[in-house]
């Protein structure tokens, strides 16, 4: 067993008295043994300080060390209520909201303006989708912010939100960009796809405020079966501040627009 240091010390210094006293009481003060009624007398007065001393040595062979308590460790810090949820490599949160403000020509619709709500799913991120003009509004779940999500086939103008999901971050001049998904209600060898680069950073004026964003030149293209169909030139700016595309201006008929002229620029971002 492990022994306390101050308790040995202790112990041997009592020893070390006892054994004075004993040497002290015998040599010095041992009774003739003519003045003492028996000679065993001396001697049993050492067997009695020999029985003191062995009752003491027992004390601290018997004790058992004592210990210092551990002193508890400091409690961590209590941790923060964990941050939004973000798609994968995107910044997108859910409980976002994004506001555009859209013009079509020809104006067949009026006062446009295109919301979107970012929501926790068990699939990821989620986009619903707000479309409201002067002749009335709807509202639908756009699809999961992934690339390569199947949900994606189901957009038409409205899926350039999505665009951001494809970025590869962090955007340089002349880096190209390329994605695409399936043509909604075409063959499984039907697509709808962009193909572009970055060609400038530019400072870009918004209802929203000032942003600075990556402007991203490309094709919109359209293929049926694996022939090429129909086509727009497609131009939209994207900023890393609010994680989306801030502007986008896209010219051409296309299969899924009755509009030639497409242009959308957020309004608003919370």
């Amino acid at each position: 067993m492990k022994q306390d240091p101050l308790a040995l010390a202790f112990f041997g210094a009592a020893l070390a008295a006892l054994a004075g006293l004993l040497l002290y009481v015998f040599v010095f003060k041992t009774p003739d043994p003519a003045s003492t009624g028996s000679p065993d007398r001396a001697f049993d007065f050492l067997g009695v300080l020999r029985g003191k001393v062995g009752r003491v040595a027992d004390q601290f062979r018997d004790k058992p060390a004592e210990t210092t308590a551990p002193r508890p460790s400091a409690q961590p810090a209590p941790k923060s209520s964990p941050p939004p949820v973000a798609a994968s490599g995107s910044g997108i949160e859910a409980g976002r909201t994004w506001r555009y403000a859209v013009v079509v020509e020809p104006p067949v619709w009026r006062d446009i303006t295109l919301t979107y709500r970012t929501e926790r799913e068990d699939a990821g991120i989620g986009v619903l989708t707000d479309f409201v003009h002067a002749g009335g509004k709807m509202n639908f779940h756009l699809g999961t912010f992934a690339p390569d999500h199947p949900s994606h086939e189901n957009t038409r103008f409205p899926g350039f939100f999505m665009y951001a999901a494809y970025l590869k971050q962090p955007l340089a001049i002349g880096q190209p960009v390329a994605f695409g998904w399936h043509w909604q209600g075409k063959s499984a060898g039907s697509m709808k796809r962009f193909d572009g680069q970055v060609t400038a950073w530019e400072d870009v004026q918004l209802p929203a405020g000032k942003l600075s964003a990556a402007k991203i030149e490309g094709t919109l293209t359209y293929r049926e079966d694996g022939q090429f169909r129909a086509g727009a030139r497609e131009t939209f700016w994207y900023a890393p501040s609010v994680s989306q595309v801030i502007r986008i201006v896209r010219d051409g008929r296309t299969p899924d627009e009755g509009s030639s002229r497409i242009v959308a620029e957020l309004a608003d971002y919370r």
